[in-house]
């Protein structure tokens, strides 16, 4: 058998089906119900977006707002991918270039204006390379 030929003998079929008495009169109230049903289904947010975007339904940005949004991320993209070098006191380049650093000079190693981290009462450094077993407390002579 065809398609066409079933799609006939179903649409024979029926054309004898009547619905039930009513059906018309309660169409209404029925899709207004599961209109509801659907609605109470769901996620808050779908919801008020809906809302929001039904208060102004021919509101579109422009085209300019998103190539002007572009244009400043790759601005503020490239200064802090290639940031500027800070400049030199006094507008010279220094001629004498830092010491290289050396594992085994004496000397202690400052960041800025601080100070080594861990001094001795002599002023070297003291150097831990074994970490202690039990952590240090200076509160309590107890411990965990």
């Amino acid at each position: 058998m065809t398609p066409e030929e079933q799609v006939s003998k179903l649409l024979r079929l029926k054309r004898y089906e009547m619905p039930p008495p009513g059906y018309f009169e309660d169409f209404l109230q029925e899709f207004q119900a599961r209109q509801r049903a659907e609605l109470i289904r769901r996620p808050l947010w779908e919801i008020t977006w809906d809302r929001l975007v039904s208060l102004a339904p021919n509101f579109q940005v422009p085209r300019m707002v998103y190539a002007t949004i572009v244009a400043m991320a790759v601005a503020a993209s490239s200064l802090i991918v290639f940031r500027p070098s800070a400049p030199v006191p006094g507008g010279a380049i220094a001629s004498n270039p830092p010491a290289p650093l050396n594992l085994t000079s004496p000397q202690s190693v400052t960041i800025g204006e601080s100070a080594p981290v861990a001094m001795t009462s002599t002023g070297s450094p003291s150097v831990h390379y074994v970490l202690p077993t039990r952590p240090v407390s200076y509160a309590s002579s107890r411990s965990f």
